[in-house]
């Protein structure tokens, strides 16, 4: 299914609520529906944007703004899909909710701020504008039966600000007892990593082969520009799998 043709859908369905909730219709509604549908509109030029930070990487490279089950895509992305993320009652672990929620675009702040290098801090990462833009687009592109809460189990920092660095290394330490499988690992690879390390957007393949050693860590916790793995994406033998592939 592609991503336009879900948000012309989604664009005529918001437009018509729109206009029934004034009463009898009229200018107004239409004016507030056309406004609403601009800032939408504009909320996905950013998030397609690689040219939005400093770090040439855009929202979509690593979340979906589809249904990826009806889309039939096989990609693994680091994060979760923006599908329902403008009502969701918290975000990152319940770093940020209420307010912070509309102010940070459900969190988008703080991955404009870590992996596209944008602003000095989370609070300026964007402004109330681009923020609004971004959850105009949620919005706008989400069926309506989206759970409130994701079902995530994010291990390291930064998904989890409490996880300590001794704890992290005993999950490190872990996964290298696995015993990985190539063809697997291989097959894996080319789900959650050629996307980007193949295309350009990553360091290329030929060059992280060469320090297959850390591979857990920077799947777990990140590295730079790029995002972590939590386990509902990759699990423990899954990246021991990719690391053994990485390794021949």
């Amino acid at each position: 299914m592609k991503t336009t043709w879900i948000f012309a859908a989604a664009l005529v369905l918001c437009t018509a609520c729109a206009s029934e909730q004034k009463e009898g219709g009229g200018d107004d509604g239409e004016a507030d529906a056309a406004a609403l549908e601009k800032l939408a509109e504009r909320g996905q030029d950013m998030f397609r944007d690689r040219g939005f930070g400093e770090i040439e990487i855009a929202c979509i490279d690593c979340h979906a703004d589809f249904d990826k089950a009806l889309a039939g895509e096989d990609r693994i992305r680091p994060g979760h899909s923006i599908l329902g993320a403008h009502k969701r009652v918290e975000t990152w672990n319940g770093e940020f909710s209420g307010d912070g929620l509309q102010r940070t675009a459900a969190g988008a702040a703080k991955c404009a701020w870590l992996y596209q290098e944008k602003g000095g801090s989370v609070e300026d990462a964007l402004s109330e504008d681009e923020a609004a833009a971004l959850m105009a687009y949620y919005a706008y592109v989400s069926p309506g039966n989206e759970a409130p809460v994701l079902n995530w189990d994010a291990v390291t920092w930064p998904g989890d600000p409490d996880f300590t660095p001794e704890a992290f290394e005993k999950e490190i330490e872990a996964i290298a007892k696995l015993r990985g499988t190539a063809a697997r690992g291989e097959a894996m690879f080319d789900r959650a990593c050629a996307p980007c390390h193949d295309t350009g957007i990553g360091p290329a393949t030929r060059i992280i082969k060469r320090k297959a050693a850390d591979v857990p860590a920077t799947v777990r916790g990140g590295e730079d520009s790029m995002p972590f793995f939590s386990r509902d994406k990759l699990s423990d033998q899954d990246i021991a799998d990719i690391q053994e592939f990485l390794s021949r």
